[in-house]
């Protein structure tokens, strides 16, 4: 199929199929969710997520990524292979966990891209990179780029707390350890479709960073690279748990993932799917200790 055609047949699935079946008392059932009145229950869960999947140059598939196994011989899959005329990718990946991506655990200086880091009430998680231009008081301010879940603790932070290096949970201690104070997140939700999990935090007068070096990549940062992932795009990444793994894009725009996080079954869309290099996964759930 056509790319276009392809992003035709994703909406109009997601709308008559994937969309309905995250919404039925049955499947909420499913999910393992606690009882509770459905008033409160709200809508959605783990179902499964539509994406792209390249096949040649010019030909595309309907990526199919299935978030439980009970969904493998059901109707709904079938109806999504008949639409697409037997073009899809189909796949596994079970339920997706939030990752506090561990990896190195020591207290850094000067910071560098792949260390412990958090909000000092959670754990700890990966310092991702270093940005300017999004501290709306100066813009040539330098922040630590990371996740909502990682620096703002869920949308529970209050702008201005303290970001500890390393984290809790490898030593990290406030006021000892503060680096950064919390300036932007991005509020997850708990209904609809989220698309980024992001916070920054300004990091405090007198730390020195490196911005550039990529330790186990071997390499540095060049610049901004294409704003397009293709399937097959090789990729890599430093990780507080996982340390450096390698992989390729496997899949692109893929909609109605669902993330566990601790407020709730969360729906990312507009999302890329990544398999790692071997055996190895290319990300790996937290590990609250080393």
């Amino acid at each position: 199929m056509r790319l276009d055609s392809v992003r035709e047949l994703k909406a109009s699935l997601n709308e008559t199929i994937i969309q309905p079946m995250a919404a039925s008392p049955v499947a909420k059932a499913a999910f393992d969710m606690a009882a509770q009145p459905m008033a409160t229950a709200g809508a959605g869960g783990p179902t499964m997520a539509l994406g792209v999947v390249r096949k040649s140059s010019q030909d595309y598939s309907l990526a199919v990524r299935l978030q439980r196994r009970g969904l493998e011989n059901s109707t709904q899959l079938d109806t999504i292979k008949k639409k697409a005329k037997g073009e899809v990718d189909v796949r596994y990946i079970g339920r997706v966990l939030k990752s506090a991506t561990p990896w190195q655990r020591k207290r850094t200086r000067p910071l560098k891209i792949g260390v412990s880091v958090g909000h000092f009430k959670i754990t700890a998680g990966t310092l991702g990179c270093f940005v300017r231009g999004l501290d709306p008081k100066d813009d040539k301010a330098v922040m630590i780029l990371s996740n909502n879940h990682l620096l703002a603790n869920e949308n529970r932070a209050k702008l201005g707390d303290t970001i500890l290096q390393p984290g809790c949970v490898d030593g990290g201690e406030d006021p000892a350890d503060k680096v950064a104070k919390l300036s932007r997140f991005v509020r997850l939700k708990k209904t609809g479709a989220n698309l980024v999990d992001a916070a920054v935090a300004t990091l405090d007068a007198g730390f020195e960073y490196n911005a550039k070096t990529l330790a186990g990549l071997g390499g540095s940062l060049a610049g901004v690279g294409e704003p397009f992932l293709d399937e097959g795009t090789p990729v890599g990444k430093i990780g507080r748990t996982t340390g450096t793994t390698r992989g390729k894009v496997t899949a692109f725009e893929l909609d109605n993932v669902y993330v566990n996080c601790d407020i709730g079954n969360l729906q990312f869309n507009n999302q890329v799917e990544i398999e790692g290099d071997g055996d190895d996964p290319f990300s790996r759930g937290a590990t609250a200790a080393p």
